[in-house]
């Protein structure tokens, strides 16, 4: 992953295949703090470059780090006086691949969720063996848009919440 994720921000640490087992990762030593323990403004400097990362895993390279939690995304210390990298991205004991097939839907689907597509996106589920062919569309595509519109209106989890709440008292 460190020669293929070559993203402006973002380093991963070199692996020592010699002292790598099937259980166990030997890496580089990063100084850095897990993500959970920054400032909102140090989170919020790493987002951007973050998300283009793991998109850019999940969509181009369909080989993704599939544990990306807080304590496996690190605030470098020093940023990189090189380059100005300031995040880290360990442990890569668990990746996935996706098919090509698999990633064009994925995108399929993002570009019909960022439109309102519900209809289209139901299909992409389906393709995608997330929903089953036998789903019950005329139910389960009001559904989708009443769950996924606070979503794709973006502002994080608690605009999402309120939105929601919105919906449910518009309903009542």
């Amino acid at each position: 992953m460190r020669d293929l994720l070559k993203i402006d921000g973002i380093t991963v640490p070199k692996v020592y295949p010699k002292y790598s087992t099937r259980r166990i990762l030997v890496t580089e030593w990063v100084n850095g703090r897990k993500l959970s323990s920054c400032t909102q403004e140090e989170v919020k400097s790493v987002t951007k470059i973050a998300n283009e990362a793991f998109l850019f895993q999940l969509l181009s390279l369909g080989l993704f780090h599939s544990d990306p939690h807080p304590g496996n995304l690190l605030y470098l210390d020093e940023p990189d006086s090189n380059d100005g990298t300031k995040l880290a991205l360990i442990d890569f004991g668990l990746v996935c691949t996706i098919e090509k097939s698999d990633r064009d839907i994925m995108v399929s689907a993002i570009i019909h969720l960022a439109n309102n597509n519900w209809g289209a996106l139901v299909e992409d589920f389906i393709a995608l063996q997330i929903l089953p062919p036998t789903v019950d569309r005329a139910l389960v595509v009001p559904l989708m848009g009443k769950a996924l519109s606070p979503y794709v209106k973006g502002g994080g989890a608690k605009k999402y919440e309120a939105e929601l709440l919105k919906v449910k008292a518009s309903e009542l």
